[in-house]
Order: C-alpha cells, then structure tokens, then sequence
C-alpha cells in the first residue's frame, strides 16, 4: 500500500510541476499564429503552416522528419522528444488544412484575423484545429523545458489533406514506424472522449434514361420518373437503418445530397446522378452497405425493364472503434474531471476523423479528444474558448505523465 501511495504521489507531483510551466500567453499567440496562416483545403495550402512548425519545432530543438508523401509540394511534420524506450509512445495528432472561409462579408472580422474578444480566439481553424495543434505544441514544449527523462516518445504528427479524406495522417504514421503507443486526434469534441466514430460512404447511383425531344417525351425514358420512385425507396431504406443503433455513435443514416440531370430545356434527360450520404456505424461494412443500395436498385430493375442503373462508390471514410475499458482511455476521464470538474463522457463521433488511421491502418489505439464545441468548425465567425485550450493542455500533460513519464 504503502508503495501504490509513493507512486501516487509522485506522478501528482510530476502534474503540478508541468502545469506551473504552461505559458498562457505563448499558447494563445502560437494558435493566434497558426490561424493568420490561411491553409485552405481545396487547394491544399498546408506548406506554410508547415514551415512554421518547423520552424518553431527546429528552434526548440526537437527531431523532425519533413514527410512528403503522399504529395512533394504539401510537407507533412513528424516531431518527437524521444524517450528511453521503457513504455511506448504517446501521438498528438492534428490536420493543417482548414475548409475554405467562405464569404468575407459574413464575418465580424477577417476570416484569418486571428482576432480575440471576450475570451475567445476568432478565425478560419481556430477551432477545426489549429487549437487543437496549438496544444498538442504547447504540451511538447512545456515536456521539453520540465528536462524529465520521458519513458516512452512523445510524438507530433500534423497532417495534411484531412478535411478533404487524403491520406495524410496514415502516411506519417506508415513512415514512422510506431505500431504500439496511444494516439490522441485532437479535434473539437468539448473534451468529450471519443472511442468510436461513424464512417461515412459517398455513392453515385447513375440512373438512365433515353434522350428525345420534349414534344414526344412519351417515346423517350425519362431518368427523373425513374428517380422518383427511387427516393421514395431510399427514404424508406433510411427509415429502416436508423433503427440500427451503434451504443455510441447512434443510428445509422442514408441521406440524398445531390442530383443532376438534363442538359437542355426541352430534352428528356439521358441519364440522371444522385449521390448518398450513407453513415456507416463501427458494426457495419462499406460492402455491406453497397449491396443493401444495390438490392433496392435491382429490385427497382426487376419491375421495370427501363429501370437501368450503375453504382459507384465515390469516397469512404472507413469507422472505427477501441475498447472504452483501455486503461489509457481511464487515464484521460480521469484527468478531464479533474481538471475540468465534470465527468468525461465517452462516445462515438458522429463525424469522420483521422482517428481511422491510427486504428484500422496501423493498429494504435486512439481517440478524438480536444477542446472546441464542434458546431464552431466550418462556420462564420469559428472561434474557440481560450479557457478551453489551457484546459485542455493541463488534460494532456497529464496524461502524458501517467503514459510516458
């Protein structure tokens, strides 16, 4: 007993000592910084932000590997403090892309401002996740100057092309070698802790018709008839799945996002194109999912010989899933309460992370878990709590200390 106390005590000791060298004012200005960098995605302007992280990195002298696959003109960053080797590492993880800022005129100030008020950090990707970069830099450089022996590595990853599904993430995890070790993706999820999180699958269903002139569209097929019978299926297909529910990440979805048909006025269409938002749960499979549309189409097919169809599988984003019981998920509830206190809650995320890449591409388990409300990311005026971010780095370094030191 007496032993377990001694232990207890010196990893409190070891938190108090890293969080009495957080630095507020560094923190604020390095994601001040990083949102001043506009690196929108499309096209992909990721190459700034990644000098400046080099830079800063290279100043306080950490190992750096520059990653230029799976693009040569998007560098990617992998940093570490290495340790001794005795446990595993811990991965910060966060993407350098933000989604395009829209129009100007919506804003109270300049999209890339980096503007504060009332607390607040205003900005493309202050919340959607240069704040979550911001701390994971923070924590690195507050475990740095502690001069602590690290047992285990403490890593950086920032990523490229995540808001647009590009294998970012999974390359610098392929180039680094680790396969053990525990990731934390730091996204906005209000320091919820997210175990598992909804894939998603984008599908072109292609419908044909026969093109004529308007005025004999009785001789033609017109694309748009067959349609309608069709979304009449896919809504009730919806309603079905949706009884599918996942204990974390809830019911299953089927969504029709977008149509095209027709080229001209009076032309019966000759093909019309729908895409499906299908969200697919941690027990569901993409191929599955495919032959649930594909049955509803064929069945469409069988009753009508005009009926004529293609499916294409346009995007997927893979979901994913850990054990909730993992010791490294109790080191991070733990430390939530205590430093925000309330109880951490677990659950799936109900949007598309690169949390996938850790999991299902090299086996580490990881979670979604930053500060941030996730109904500030893509929208006008984003912003995040300052008061989120300091939180949020006293909830890593600690546990960093119970993993790694």
């Amino acid at each position: 007993m007496g032993c377990c106390f001694d232990l207890t005590r010196e990893v409190f000791r070891l938190k108090k000592q890293l969080i009495s060298l957080i630095n507020k004012s560094r923190l604020v200005s390095t994601v001040q910084d990083l949102v001043r960098i506009p690196s929108v995605n499309p096209p992909g302007n990721e190459k700034p932000v990644a000098e400046y992280l080099y830079q800063l990195l290279n100043k306080w002298g950490f190992e750096i590997d520059i990653i230029n696959d799976p693009s040569p003109h998007r560098p990617q960053i992998l940093a570490k403090l290495p340790g001794n080797g005795e446990r595993p590492p811990l991965i910060l993880n966060g993407h350098m892309d933000v989604v395009p800022e829209g129009d100007h005129s919506q804003w109270t100030d300049h999209p890339f401002s980096g503007s504060l008020h009332n607390g607040r950090i205003y900005g493309r990707g202050s919340c959607d996740m240069k704040g979550g970069i911001g701390v994971a830099l923070e924590v690195a450089r507050v475990i740095q100057l502690s001069e602590l022996e690290l047992n285990g590595d403490l890593v950086l990853a920032f990523a490229i092309g995540e808001e647009t599904g590009e294998p970012g993430t999974r390359s610098i995890l392929e180039h680094s070698g680790y396969r053990d070790g525990f990731g934390i993706v730091l996204e906005p999820t209000d320091f919820k802790v997210g175990v598992a999180e909804k894939g998603l699958a984008w599908f072109r269903v292609m419908i044909k018709g026969k093109p004529v002139h308007c005025s004999i569209a009785e001789k033609g097929i017109n694309p748009i008839d067959k349609f309608l019978v069709f979304g009449k299926e896919v809504k009730e297909h919806d309603k079905n799945i949706r009884k599918r529910i996942h204990p974390k990440c809830g019911p299953a979805k089927c969504t029709m996002t977008m149509i095209n048909a027709g080229t001209k006025e009076n032309v019966v269409p000759e093909s019309l194109s729908v895409i499906l938002d299908r969200r697919i749960n941690p027990d569901e499979t993409a191929k599955a999912v495919q032959a649930e549309i594909e049955k509803i189409l064929t069945k469409l097919s069988a009753s009508d010989p005009d009926f004529s169809f293609s499916v294409e599988l346009v995007r997927l984003y893979e979901s994913a899933e850990i054990p909730s019981s993992l010791p490294e998920i109790e080191s991070l509830c733990e430390e939530v309460e205590a430093v925000t206190g309330k109880k951490a809650k677990i659950w799936g995320t109900p949007f598309s992370t690169d949390v996938r890449n850790f999991i299902n591409d090299v086996n580490i388990p990881a979670v979604t878990f930053g500060p941030g409300e996730v109904d500030q990311a893509h929208t006008f005026d984003e912003s995040i709590r300052i008061e989120d971010l300091f939180n949020a780095v006293q909830v890593v370094l600690g546990v960093a200390a119970n993993l790694i030191l």
